[in-house]
C-alpha cells in the first residue's frame, strides 16, 4: 500500500498524491475535530491533526478505530484477542451506498470490539481497541499540507 500525502486544493477539493506518483482528486468529509476522511482507490484514509492523533492513542496507549461517518456495520472481521497487522481490514461499514473498509491504525492485539453487525454508528464512535504490538507494527502514513 503506498504512502499518501493529502493536499487541499484552492478550489476546495482534495488531491491525494501517492509516493509512486499517482494523483487523484478525492471526495472528502471532515468532522468537528478537523479530521478529514477520504476515499481513494477503494481505501478510506483518515487524515487527523496531530492533537487528535495524540488523543486517539491516549487511552492507555491503545490505538482506537473510530467510525468516520454515519454508517451501518455490515461485517466485523476480527474477534477480541486476534493479532492484527497495521492496515488490516477490521470492520466493513456501509454509508451512502458505498462499502467502507476500516483498517487497523496500528498493529497489535484486538483488545475489545464495541460494535456488531447491523449497528448504526456515528462519527467518532470507537469501534475497536487495539493493544499496541511491536515497533514494527506501523500503520500507513498520511500527512496534510497547505493549499496547492
Amino acid at each position: 500500500m503506498p504512502e499518501w500525502t493529502v493536499v487541499r486544493r484552492t478550489d476546495g477539493t482534495w488531491e491525494a498524491r501517492a509516493d509512486d506518483g499517482a494523483r487523484h482528486v478525492v471526495h472528502a468529509a471532515s468532522d468537528a475535530d478537523g479530521a478529514v476522511w477520504i476515499q481513494v482507490e477503494g481505501e478510506v484514509l483518515v487524515v487527523a491533526p496531530a492533537e487528535r492523533a495524540r488523543r486517539a492513542t491516549a487511552s492507555h496507549g491503545h490505538a482506537l478505530l473510530e467510525a468516520p461517518m454515519p454508517a451501518q456495520v455490515v461485517a466485523v472481521l476480527v474477534s477480541a484477542g486476534d493479532h492484527v497487522a497495521a492496515g488490516a481490514t477490521l470492520i466493513l461499514l456501509e454509508a451512502m451506498k458505498m462499502e467502507l473498509p476500516l483498517r487497523a491504525p496500528a498493529g497489535g492485539r484486538v483488545g475489545a470490539i464495541h460494535c456488531g453487525v447491523g449497528d448504526r454508528v456515528t462519527p467518532g464512535r470507537v469501534l475497536v481497541d487495539i493493544v499496541p504490538g511491536t515497533p514494527d507494527d506501523r500503520p500507513p502514513t498520511t500527512s496534510v499540507q497547505g493549499e496547492a
